[in-house]
């Protein structure tokens, strides 16, 4: 962060700007440094702070650096499926770390978000609801693509950063570059979302989203999401539930029977309605309900004991792959399994070792050493 005096600020600025004005970014630099924010004027500032050409922020925020800003690829989800990931290139990169590491991470979520913090994680998440006798799951369809730069504008504006230039962040933040299938999350913003916003709204009407892969996306999410959280842990407090968000995944739960009045449709109805009033939408494929004397499982942990655990699938899982792996080599097996390249099925092992490690750390020991022992494609092919 710079280091210099306020006092030397509104003395230069007052002959140039006027007395007004200089008390404006007097006060505009105090209430930024008081909340322990880096104080940024302008974009050019920006640049400045961070050392990123000033050029490349302006095309970036005018939508004329998207192909160049972003590779994007896409990775087999655990649960199957695709998973299309931004990964910021070039100097922008730097601009993203520095709004991460200086802003966001400053920034404290709400209490019933467990991921992209350091006080989250899966364990501890799952362990909110050990010993319930009910459980609740939901997903939201397109987390990061529900979050647009009108969403990021309303969180710079919020701490404080003048419009523009909270304008310039979001666009910095965000990206119109997508799949061509996932288009038309550029247009599916309501009008009390871009509220405040039609000022800086692109012609088109199109409007930048999260890039899944970027610093900045994690927590910008979680705050965005909020409000959510805030309307869903005052539903489930009302009613006696635990409530939870990991990312995109919702789960509500009571430890004994449901509340007097609250049937499973009621309560359905009731928390996929306070998701859609709160920006989002339910991925109704995913919606899952458990009741007294069925497995309980939340984010892939059983939760029917004194704490979460990893099943005796997952575990076998992660054997065979890693059995298959040093029998036949990593490009077989990543053919076998239906990944597009031997890189892919690695990073796919890595994730599912690395899941392992918060929960049983004998288990994972083992896993790792196996793990380590096999040849990375990435050293193979260099």
């Amino acid at each position: 962060m710079e280091a210099w005096s306020v006092h030397h600020l509104s003395q230069k600025a007052e002959p140039i700007l006027g007395q007004a004005a200089a008390d404006d970014l007097k006060t505009y630099a105090l209430r930024l440094r008081q909340a322990g924010l880096p104080v940024i004027f302008s974009l050019g500032h920006l640049s400045r702070i961070t050392g990123v050409d000033y050029s490349l922020l302006r095309a970036t925020v005018e939508r004329r650096r998207e192909s160049a800003n972003y590779r994007m690829f896409a990775i087999k989800k655990r649960s199957g499926g695709r998973r299309h990931i931004h990964a910021v290139t070039g100097e922008l990169f730097k601009a993203h770390q520095f709004i991460n590491t200086e802003i966001l991470q400053k920034l404290e979520p709400h209490v019933a978000s467990f991921a992209f913090h350091a006080d989250g994680g899966i364990r501890t998440c799952a362990s909110e609801h050990c010993g319930a006798q009910w459980l609740f799951q939901f997903d939201l369809a397109n987390f990061f693509y529900s979050v647009n730069e009108a969403d990021v504008y309303g969180v710079f504006v919020g701490l404080g950063y003048r419009p523009l230039l909270a304008f310039e962040m979001a666009r910095i933040c965000t990206t119109t570059r997508l799949p061509k299938h996932l288009l038309p999350h550029l247009w599916t913003h309501r009008s009390h979302k871009s509220h405040g916003y039609q000022f800086y709204a692109d012609r088109s009407g199109a409007m930048g989203v999260l890039p899944q892969g970027a610093p900045t996306s994690p927590m910008l999410s979680n705050l965005v999401a909020r409000r959510l959280d805030e309307k869903l842990t005052e539903f489930s407090t009302q009613y006696g539930f635990v409530y939870t968000r990991y990312a995109d995944d919702l789960t509500l739960s009571c430890g004994g029977n449901l509340p007097r009045g609250m049937a499973i449709g009621n309560l359905h109805r009731k928390v996929t309605g306070i998701i859609r009033k709160n920006g989002f939408r339910e991925n109704l494929d995913k919606t899952r309900i458990a009741g007294p004397g069925s497995k309980k499982v939340v984010l892939g942990l059983l939760v029917d004991g004194e704490g979460p655990r990893i099943s005796k699938e997952t575990f076998k899982r992660i054997d065979r792959h890693l059995h298959a792996s040093e029998k036949y080599g990593l490009p077989d097996v990543a053919k076998h399994e239906k990944f597009d390249s031997p890189s892919g099925f690695y990073n796919h092992l890595a994730g599912l070792i690395a899941f392992v490690k918060d929960v049983d750390k004998v288990r994972w020991e083992e896993f790792h050493a196996r793990f380590s022992r096999l040849q990375s494609p990435m050293n193979s092919s260099a």
